[in-house]
């Protein structure tokens, strides 16, 4: 029983953690990598956490690639397919899946994730933006979930070619069936790389704290 416990607290966790940062609808591009690591923490009490990807783009709309989440005392690998298309400045939409494979259970299958992306523009510049994740997690052994983030962000040009890029917003379960969090964080950019400074569950008594960098190539 006590595993059992463990085992539907750990997939709960990863699907959440998977979505921590703001996802946007473009994919990486054709014949691009795209890699993404992150440490998660809450200060307080031993929480920690690491979701790392690596996706490569099979055309200019699709990208394929695989993910890694540990936890305390969890590891899973993630498959992940990946499509996206912008219409115009305003509005792009994507969607994921990334089946998720126990690496200290002998791969077994524990869970599929299925996420849609959208984001676009509310100015004509294209400095404030907006942006949804939905995600849908179908666990082995555990209840479903389904959460959506919104963020707003702003993104603020200097004068050497960074930027850097402030983003608040809400998460709730479709349900609304609990408080609704807030989430926020920025992150910084310097040519084909972006630091991620950001963070959550602020009125609670461990805030969790998330410190990332991906990069584009």
């Amino acid at each position: 029983m006590k595993k059992i416990i463990i085992t539907i607290i750990a997939v709960t966790l990863s699907v959440a953690a998977s979505a921590q940062v703001p996802y946007f609808a473009g994919t990486v591009g054709n014949g691009k990598l795209y890699g993404y690591t992150s440490l998660k923490a809450r200060p307080g009490i031993n929480a920690q956490e690491t979701y790392t990807t690596f996706q490569y783009g099979t055309s200019a709309h699709t990208a394929a690639g695989l993910d890694l989440y540990t936890g305390v005392g969890c590891n899973y690998l993630g498959v992940l397919f990946r499509t996206g298309y912008k219409f115009n400045q305003w509005f792009g939409i994507g969607g994921q899946l990334t089946p998720s494979f126990d690496l200290s259970n002998n791969m077994k299958f524990s869970y599929l994730t299925a996420a849609l992306y959208m984001n676009g523009s509310i100015t004509k510049d294209g400095k404030l933006f907006w942006c949804s994740n939905t995600w849908w997690g179908v666990n082995d052994g555990a209840d479903n979930t389904i959460t959506n983030w919104e963020y707003l962000g702003y993104s603020i040009p200097f004068k050497n070619g960074h930027s850097i890029t402030p983003m608040v917003g809400a998460i709730h379960s479709w349900k609304f069936d609990q408080d609704v969090d807030i989430a926020a964080g920025f992150y910084y950019n310097i040519k084909n790389w972006d630091f991620y400074v950001w963070g959550n569950d602020f009125l609670k008594d461990h805030p969790r704290v998330v410190a990332g960098i991906d990069f584009t190539f």
